[in-house]
């Protein structure tokens, strides 16, 4: 009983690195199109990522009930983690788990990475709009119909606007 509950653990971790594999992958072209400033295709991509996610985190919720499961069967107490778990099952079974481990580690780190790159390039396209915005908006003298024919803003009369809000 001990070992089918282990390999429904396994096969669980199996599907989360696959799921983290293909986040990765995403994660990558989501880079190519940032940098293509492709808004349309990075916002398919996010939406998919999205629902790979919440498939993530159900399957997340299955490991660890299934952990909770073998923790009582190998009489564990508190809260047992895969690698206290590992301690605790036969050979075969320990040295698959610590290799999953191991692989769904480095995919996961893989994956803050790539995360890292894109959002460093977002932020990097957001300031360079706000900047070209801020050209935009203050090259020129004011040749509004709504200019201060008072005089009383004297230190804003070269800045020209792209809405007037005193209307």
């Amino acid at each position: 009983m001990i070992d089918r509950q282990a390999e429904k653990i396994i096969e669980v971790l199996t599907k989360e690195h696959i799921y983290y594999k293909d986040l990765l992958e995403l994660s990558n072209k989501k880079k190519s199109i940032v940098i293509e400033g492709k808004v349309s295709e990075l916002d398919k991509i996010v939406r998919v990522e999205q629902n790979m996610i919440f498939d993530l985190g159900q399957l997340e919720k299955v490991r660890e009930q299934e952990l909770k499961k073998l923790c009582l069967e190998l009489q564990l107490e508190g809260r047992t983690n895969v690698a206290e778990l590992i301690k605790h099952l036969p050979e075969h079974l320990s040295e698959q788990l610590k290799t999953l481990q191991k692989e769904l580690g480095a995919t996961i780190t893989d994956l803050q990475n790539a995360n890292d790159i894109n959002g460093e390039l977002i932020k990097q396209s957001l300031e360079y709009i706000e900047y070209s915005v801020n050209m935009i908006t203050s090259v020129g003298p004011a040749n509004s119909l709504y200019e201060d024919l008072k005089g009383a803003n004297k230190g804003t009369e070269n800045k020209k606007r792209l809405f007037d809000t005193k209307v």
